[in-house]
């Protein structure tokens, strides 16, 4: 609380009630006169033309040195010929060299290197990684397959939506018995998830079940895949 011979009276706290002359006011605990003084939370600072609030500074946004950053203010020079450029990334400066990733509840900084991406505040390395609306997803590796995973079909695709995807010319093969058979001419495969289906090429073959559809089949062609499932599945 501060208090002049006028009975003056500022304080941080809601109860206190602030007594002064005509044309002052509070700035956290001290008085201030806006008419020649500007309030960056609870500091006072000078008045004059283009001077602005960052955080608890003040600065003219003029000055080409100076960047606001969230409230945190920083000096550019730093950069050498690159401040004149200088980005946010929050609160934070982003040099040339770094990478700013953000989303709704944070932004953050990495040094760029190649084959990463962002997803959302997430730097991720996309040889390992997906990204769906923000959400990492591991990436399905070739050769990884699941034993139980032996009845697939197979069928060219038509037409793709985000819901859905339609196959036609669809055979089903069960690679314990050694067995295909041709199921409906059109096949309509529903997805729950979008992102879990990569991406398609309508008049191309793909693999699928009832869920997935598969794209790392390592073979020369198709019917060496089906070779192989059968190589590797049937029971006789």
């Amino acid at each position: 609380m501060l208090k002049d011979d006028k009975t003056m009276t500022c304080a941080v706290d809601k109860r206190s009630t602030f007594y002064g002359l005509p044309g002052q006011h509070c700035c956290g605990g001290e008085i201030f006169r806006p008419d020649d003084e500007i309030c960056c939370n609870g500091h006072r600072h000078p008045k004059g033309k283009n001077v602005y609030c960052c955080g608890v500074n003040a600065y003219n946004i003029e000055d080409p040195h100076m960047k606001c950053c969230s409230g945190t203010l920083y000096n550019v020079t730093s950069l050498d010929n690159h401040g004149h450029n200088a980005q946010c990334c929050g609160s934070l400066l982003q040099s040339p060299k770094d990478v700013c990733c953000s989303s709704d509840e944070e932004q953050l900084l990495y040094s760029a290197k190649t084959g990463f991406r962002c997803c959302g505040h997430h730097y991720y390395n996309t040889s390992l990684w997906s990204c769906c609306a923000g959400m990492l997803r591991p990436v399905h590796q070739p050769g990884h397959h699941e034993g139980k995973r032996i009845k697939v079909h197979i069928g060219i695709v038509e037409s793709v939506s985000p819901h859905s995807i339609v196959f036609s010319t669809v055979l089903k093969i069960n690679g314990r018995t050694g067995s295909v058979r041709a199921v409906s001419p059109h096949y309509i495969l529903k997805l729950s998830d979008h992102c879990s289906s990569p991406k398609l090429t309508p008049g191309k073959t793909y693999f699928f079940n009832d869920a997935n559809v598969f794209t790392d089949f390592n073979q020369e062609n198709i019917l060496h895949s089906v070779h192989l499932i059968f190589a590797k599945c049937y029971r006789p």
